[in-house]
């Protein structure tokens, strides 16, 4: 699959040739003006686009989880607050069972860099983080799943289109 940018650019290439082959001469004053935009949409975070709507409740909610990612205030709780101790040996435990390498390693980077980092201020808006994908990409390969049979898995998330209630944290776990 192709870009939009990149269509462009190989059909004008395409042209160049074609003119090049038609009069001889290399085309030297030739204008390439390229737009690109991401149509794929890969994922269906209804917080990663935000859209132009009337509905004032919609607008609202948006505006609100924007300020809060701006100032989170006292409510930027570190990690640890949110997801415990209990829980992460919990999964360290299955990536065991899996027979994943590096648990012990990743348990380390748990206790040592994680852990204690305030959710909003010190991970998600970590540029580090943001850079090497730890959080995006697991997101994009796991918040929908495709099956075989053509009917779709989502993951136990409120940022996709998981169907059942969150009436607690252990509900979600």
């Amino acid at each position: 699959r192709r870009s939009v940018a990149a269509l462009a650019v190989s059909g004008t290439r395409g042209a160049m040739a074609g003119a090049r082959a038609s009069s001889g001469s290399a085309c030297a004053a030739v204008r390439l003006r390229v737009a690109s935009w991401n149509l794929a949409a890969i994922n269906n975070n209804p917080f990663e686009y935000w859209v132009t709507h009337d509905d004032p409740a919609y607008n609202e909610l948006m505006a609100n989880v924007q300020d809060f990612i701006n100032s989170p205030g006292d409510k930027d709780v570190p990690v640890s607050e949110v997801f415990d101790d209990g829980k992460f040996e919990e999964l360290a435990e299955l990536m065991r069972q899996h027979g994943w390498e590096g648990v012990d390693a990743t348990a380390e980077l748990w206790r040592s860099e994680y852990r204690d980092r305030r959710i909003v201020s010190e991970f998600m808006k970590d540029a580090e983080i943001g850079t090497k994908r730890l959080a995006s990409m697991p997101d994009r390969v796991t918040n929908t799943v495709n099956l075989a049979d053509g009917s779709q898995a989502h993951r136990p998330t409120p940022i996709n289109c998981y169907s059942e209630d969150f009436a607690s944290f252990d509900d979600w776990w």
